[in-house]
């Protein structure tokens, strides 16, 4: 894996970040704009996490505190540069200041469409629970 910058979010990162989802196939929904994704990551400081190499984004990964579990999101890797590793040691990094904060486990939710990400959280150690998933646009 080549050298990369990893650093937390900031507001002006919003329209570069949603170009790698977008490019990776995540889904823009509501509270993916730059308002939104700047209070995400007031309340979540230092969870947010950007890998920038010479060619620019080249990753993200939003982790969540909610006083109770960690979340996960939006990890997302510039599709070049896919299995070599980025995704996993955004994550890692993530899981350990979750843990640092008290965090007993780490929940996620992945599309049931989208194969690569089931195998990518598998081979990360986490396991498909079976609950549902209910939402509601406010």
């Amino acid at each position: 894996m080549r050298d990369v910058d990893v650093r937390e979010f900031r507001v002006e990162d919003g329209a570069t970040v949603r170009a790698l989802w977008e490019a990776s196939g995540i889904r823009i929904r509501p509270g993916d704009d730059d308002r939104a994704l700047a209070a995400f990551a007031e309340r979540n400081p230092g969870l947010f996490l950007l890998a920038h190499d010479e060619r620019g984004l080249a990753a993200t990964a939003l982790g969540g505190w909610d006083g109770r579990r960690g979340w996960l999101y939006h990890v997302a890797v510039r599709a070049a540069d896919r299995r070599h590793g980025l995704g996993g040691r955004l994550v890692r990094i993530i899981e350990q200041r979750l843990r640092e904060r008290g965090g007993p486990k780490g929940n996620l939710i992945v599309w049931d469409d989208n194969a690569a990400a089931m195998e990518f959280w598998t081979a990360a150690g986490y396991t498909r629970a079976t609950t549902g998933e209910f939402e509601k646009e406010l």
